[in-house]
């Protein structure tokens, strides 16, 4: 990490930090919770996805694990009440960047674009289903935690688009992969679907760089 600009390092901690401003911002606005979660959410995946054009991979795990104390030592203190939830128990926030960093141990090393991909489909994907499935949402259903069905197509339909963006960076879009994609984001969603308490933040960037693993 010493070794490394630490203009880039200072960029990353910084984006960082501007996301969870614009969520205290925006809560602080009256917007609701929910969205003000997710506006977190969708930023730290897009950071995320980031990391490999700025720092190397150590210097990643260190501020994955600098924000996971962050949101640890907040959620104790009653910090960054955009973030954490009142009520309803989740452990979605604090899984979020342990996740990533599992994510970046494992796949990484073999391609960044598999972690990049992986951590986009985290934050884009989940993120918005998870606003559109709160404010749109009518057909509610649960396995482990509430989920509508308008939510779940819309991961569906984002994850999708994702899974082609990557292939296409790739170099790899023909026309016989997108019915592989159609089938990896099925699973994808089936995934998000059945874990709820925001335990899919855990094993849904898992899931997705081991099918982009596959397919890249």
């Amino acid at each position: 990490m010493l070794t490394e600009n630490y203009i880039h390092v200072l960029l990353v901690i910084f984006l960082f930090l501007l996301t969870f401003g614009l969520a205290e911002f925006l809560y602080k606005r009256k917007i609701a919770r929910y969205i003000t979660r997710k506006v977190v959410h969708i930023g730290g995946g897009l950071v995320a996805a980031l990391l490999p054009f700025f720092v190397k991979l150590e210097t990643a795990i260190v501020l994955g694990a600098g924000l996971f104390l962050l949101l640890l030592f907040s959620k104790r203190k009653k910090l960054l009440n955009s973030i954490h939830e009142t009520g309803d128990y989740s452990m979605g926030a604090l899984l979020f960047a342990p996740s990533l960093i599992l994510t970046a141990l494992i796949f990484w090393p073999i391609n960044t674009l598999i972690f990049q991909g992986a951590a986009l489909v985290l934050g884009l994907s989940d993120g918005i289903a998870g606003i559109a499935g709160i404010k749109y949402g009518r057909t509610k259903y649960k396995i482990t935690g509430i989920k509508t069905v308008e939510g779940s197509l819309i991961f569906f339909g984002v994850t999708v688009c994702l899974l082609c963006g990557v292939l296409y960076i790739s170099g790899g879009l023909a026309l016989n992969k997108i019915v592989v994609v159609l089938v990896c984001s099925f699973l994808l969603t089936v995934v998000e679907a059945a874990l709820g308490k925001g335990w899919d933040n855990l094993f849904i960037p898992v899931a997705s760089g081991i099918i982009l693993y596959s397919i890249l």
